[in-house]
C-alpha cells in the first residue's frame, strides 16, 4: 500500500502545490466563470474558457496527483505532457499578450517549467 512517507520529498512539496493549485482553480471558476484567458494566441470568453480551466487547471492536476499516489507508468508522461502545454502556452501568452498580462504572465510560466523539471527528475518513481 502506498504511504505519504514513500514519496520523495519533490513529489511531495509537488502534491501539495498541484493541489492548492486545483482548489484555486476550482475558486476561480465558481467566483469568475466569465473571465477571459489566453490559450495557444486566443483570448477565449466563457464557457470555453471555464472548460479548458476545468480540463488543464482542475482534472490534469487531479489526474496526475492519483497516477503519483498510485505510482502508475503513465504518471510522468501524462504529468510532462500536460505542463508542457502550460509552457507552450506561457511562451504565446508573453509573445502575443504582454501588453495585457505584462509581468503577469511569468509567475505560471515559471511553475510550470518546475514542475517539469521535478516531474522529469523524479520519473524513475513511477516505474
Amino acid at each position: 500500500m502506498q504511504t505519504w512517507r514513500a514519496l520523495p520529498i519533490l513529489l511531495k512539496i509537488l502534491a501539495i502545490l498541484l493541489a492548492l493549485w486545483a482548489a484555486m482553480s476550482i475558486a476561480v471558476l465558481v467566483t469568475m466563470p466569465e473571465r477571459q484567458i489566453p490559450f495557444f494566441g486566443v483570448m477565449l470568453q466563457a464557457p470555453a474558457s471555464a472548460l479548458v480551466v476545468a480540463l488543464l487547471d482542475v482534472l490534469s492536476p487531479l489526474a496526475f496527483l492519483y497516477a503519483l499516489w498510485r505510482r502508475l507508468r503513465w504518471g510522468a508522461t501524462f504529468g510532462m505532457a500536460y505542463n508542457g502545454v502550460f509552457i507552450l502556452n506561457g511562451v504565446f501568452t508573453l509573445v502575443l499578450f504582454r501588453d495585457v498580462f505584462g509581468n503577469a504572465a511569468y509567475p505560471p510560466l515559471v511553475a510550470s517549467v518546475l514542475f517539469f523539471a521535478i516531474i522529469y527528475r523524479q520519473r524513475n518513481y513511477f516505474a
